[in-house]
């Protein structure tokens, strides 16, 4: 399973000088049960054998090599449960990554000096890390979900009192033993806090989600500490031995709705703030000034956007324009970039918020636009 960890590496990996191949493949199954990403693989494989072979970076003994090295790993190495691939190779070196998850992505194939992680850092920013607690009096599950697939799962029973054949209805005896059970549940469901905090320590999930009887969950609730109740995004009803699949089922209404709501809310106060001209940007230039000035404490960008650039090369400024010259050193010495994938590289590596968008979203916006900081 891809994690941000995979990210942060990728994005801290060195340039050597050698060309690398970003692969992303659509590995979902159409509507006659059938992988389509051999035609698209076969497209960019034909578009290389029309080269001549000695055009630099683009050797076809070399490229031969890596769509090799791409059949042989999905014929061997993909798990047929997934969606979606990237696979990262370099051009005539050692270098070949592979990453697999449950979502698709759209097609692409780029040559660039460095991986590309913009369609992978829009897969990790679009779904949150969820733990989900299912509890009665005697039994708690938790699970950890991630790109909607169950990551691990454990189960805590305790075992209750035993009814006494002198318990009378009314009686002394059943008062007492109620008073027994009360302080049962509270030690459960204690117990059930601690595990729950022990998992959000060990597992960090971005929030939770508390399911049972409307008591048992309000109760539940009292237990645990304040830091671990704000992490609470939903709680609802729901038999604490229903199978992953129903709870998953069930649940993914309300979480597809809650990260919608998340991306809303930024959106809105970037609009906000972009009325109040106060702390905000719209357009890739003035985003890309901010993020190269440390600003940005949220992005909000639309999914698959591009936008051409450049780099100097002797300052690093990168601009969302074609410019002969630097603006800041003078400097003549340009390379073209995609400044999206720059947008996103950047953020990513200072660690600011990211909100991705549907297409069209924000239009007016350009395509991209930044809360600040400061």
């Amino acid at each position: 399973m891809i994690s941000k960890q995979d990210l942060e590496r990728l994005l801290e990996r060195p340039s050597n000088g050698k060309q690398i191949v970003s692969l992303f493949l659509d590995m979902s199954v159409n509507s006659n049960n059938k992988r389509t990403h051999n035609i698209f693989l076969n497209q960019r494989r034909a578009q290389f054998d029309e080269l001549d072979s000695d055009r630099q970076n683009h050797h076809r003994e070399a490229i031969g090599e890596v769509f090799a090295r791409v059949g042989d790993w999905l014929d061997d190495g993909f798990d047929e449960e997934n969606r979606g691939v990237v696979i990262y190779t370099e051009v005539g070196g050692p270098w070949f990554e592979a990453l697999q998850f449950p979502v698709p992505v759209r097609n692409q194939f780029v040559m660039s000096p460095r991986p590309v992680v913009g369609p992978l850092a829009q897969v990790l920013e679009s779904y949150d890390h969820h733990g989900v607690v299912l509890l009665d009096r005697e039994h708690v599950r938790i699970l950890s979900v991630y790109l909607g697939t169950l990551l691990d799962e454990f189960e805590v029973h305790k075992e209750p009192l035993p009814t006494s054949r002198d318990v009378q209805p009314g009686g002394f005896s059943q008062q007492r033993f109620q008073r027994r059970k009360r302080e049962e549940i509270r030690h459960f469901f204690k117990e059930f806090a601690d595990e729950v905090a022990g998992f959000v320590r060990r597992d960090r999930p971005d929030d939770l989600v508390i399911l049972g009887t409307e008591q048992n969950v309000a109760k539940f609730m009292e237990f645990l500490p304040e830091e671990i109740r704000k992490k609470v995004i939903h709680t609802g009803a729901m038999e604490v031995d229903e199978t992953t699949s129903e709870v998953l089922g069930k649940l993914r209404p309300h979480l597809d709705a809650h990260r919608e709501m998340e991306a809303q809310a930024a959106l809105q106060q970037l609009r906000e703030r972009l009325d109040q001209d106060y702390l905000a940007t719209a357009g890739y230039q003035s985003t890309l000034t901010a993020l190269q000035e440390g600003k940005v404490d949220t992005l909000v960008m639309e999914r698959d956007h591009t936008r051409d650039g450049v780099r100097c090369k002797s300052c690093g400024f990168v601009f969302a324009r074609m410019l002969k010259s630097c603006t800041f050193c003078d400097s003549q010495e340009m390379e073209d970039v995609n400044a999206s994938e720059e947008v996103v590289r950047m953020a990513e590596g200072q660690g600011a918020n990211i909100e991705f968008v549907g297409p069209g979203v924000i239009s007016d916006l350009r395509g991209v636009g930044s809360i600040l900081r400061f």
